[in-house]
């Protein structure tokens, strides 16, 4: 195993037809019969803010030695990366949509324990595109709540989503047969915090920053491809006043959720964190902010392909590169709910520079495509990129 290097798997294009086989026989039992289509998974919106993302002028000497003081990198390794380039090429400040929703592929009530994601859509990012970007001038960044995702391979994917299909007792008894799978999955879904504006959120899978000389963007994926660095995204929750201090993690209290419990037995169901959302920045003097940080990939055994493996922070440790800022807003509007809806993100969305990589990476490339057209198709709804100047009220 190399470092910043991606290797397919075997037979990996029949294995994707395989997959997108059982999500197309996923959105027709989901959704065949229903007038409202969602996700077929990160199903449950609870809203989409806007906020701004800056980047910072950050000393690229700086970042460089940290990797040298704390990383197995060689110098010589360190010193190669180029940092300033796509989307953090110069100092500048970009409006953003930020889609708060939970994990499921259902609409389920806040005080079931899952994932928690917060998919950020940057606009006015101008450069090369990937040739799957779904828009002309954004960057998609996807994370959630958690380090690392449960499945580890195209297989394993295809295996798991046959027993979703199939429904009832099987995908648990697919993780039964998959301990391998069963921790990792237990591990990112048992997440309740308290406020999702004050949470810590990974990408989980990689992206290159920058590419190799004579690089094919067609290429399909069925070659190992080595890229100049590997790293993943983060949004550390901090202060937003000097010396901006990370934030705590909190979590939503036992008693909380027990008494939403027995208020949805009762039929009112636990919207928990839309409320929260709205009633937080209703405040006239709300503010939240986030570190945007990069994590280099510093070990081959940092796996870029097994998303079940997180990158230890002592050896790749996580630098700040911008701030992403939410401020006050009403967003409790009918046409801001829709909106949300019909947004589509996919970290194949954005520059070519910032290529996802790995093999969940790898397949997301489609199935995303798939599911947003699948939906929106459904919805009758012509897709328009949004701008950031996008009047909602």
């Amino acid at each position: 195993m190399e470092l910043f290097t991606e290797y397919p798997e075997t037979n990996e294009p029949e294995l994707y037809q395989r997959v997108a086989e059982q999500v197309q026989l996923n959105l027709e039992k989901l959704y065949g019969d229903r007038d409202r289509v969602l996700r077929d998974t990160h199903a449950k919106s609870h809203a989409c803010v806007q906020g701004s993302l800056e980047i910072f002028d950050f000393d690229e000497g700086e970042i460089k030695q940290t990797l040298k003081q704390h990383s197995s990198l060689s110098p010589e390794r360190a010193d190669a990366i180029s940092f300033k380039q796509g989307l953090f090429a110069q100092p500048r400040r970009y409006p953003v949509w930020i889609r708060f929703a939970n994990g499921r592929a259902e609409v389920d009530n806040d005080y079931v324990p899952d994932a928690r994601s917060m998919s950020v859509k940057i606009m006015g990012v101008e450069g090369e595109r990937l040739p799957a970007s779904h828009e002309s001038h954004t960057q998609d960044v996807i994370t959630q709540n958690a380090e690392i995702f449960f499945i580890k391979s195209i297989r394993d994917y295809f295996g798991f989503f046959r027993s979703v299909v199939r429904g009832n007792l099987w995908p648990l008894l697919w993780l039964l047969s998959h301990p391998r799978q069963l921790l990792p999955q237990k591990a990112v879904t048992r997440r309740c915090p308290k406020s999702l504006l004050t949470q810590r959120c990974w990408s989980g899978s990689a992206s290159a920053l920058g590419l190799p000389e004579n690089f094919d963007q067609a290429q399909p994926g069925i070659q190992p491809v080595s890229y100049p660095a590997a790293i993943k995204y983060g949004f550390t929750p901090v202060s937003c006043t000097p010396p901006h201090a990370p934030l705590p993690a909190t979590s939503r209290s036992r008693s909380d959720r027990k008494q939403a419990k027995l208020k949805s037995r009762l039929g009112t169901p636990d919207h928990y964190y839309r409320h929260e959302l709205i009633q937080a920045l209703a405040e006239p003097d709300a503010q939240y902010c986030w570190d945007f940080q990069i994590q280099v990939q510093t070990r081959p055994q940092q796996s870029i392909d097994d998303v079940t493996i997180p990158w230890d922070e002592s050896a790749a440790p996580f630098v700040t590169v911008g701030r992403l800022t939410v401020s006050h807003q009403v967003i409790d509007f009918e046409n801001q709910c829709e909106f949300c809806e019909n947004l589509r993100f996919s970290p194949w969305n954005g520059l070519a520079v910032h290529r996802p990589i790995g093999a969940l990476n790898r397949l997301r490339s489609g199935i995303y495509r798939q599911v947003g057209e699948y939906r929106l198709g459904q919805r009758g709804v012509e897709y328009q990129e949004p701008t950031g100047a996008d009047n909602l009220g």
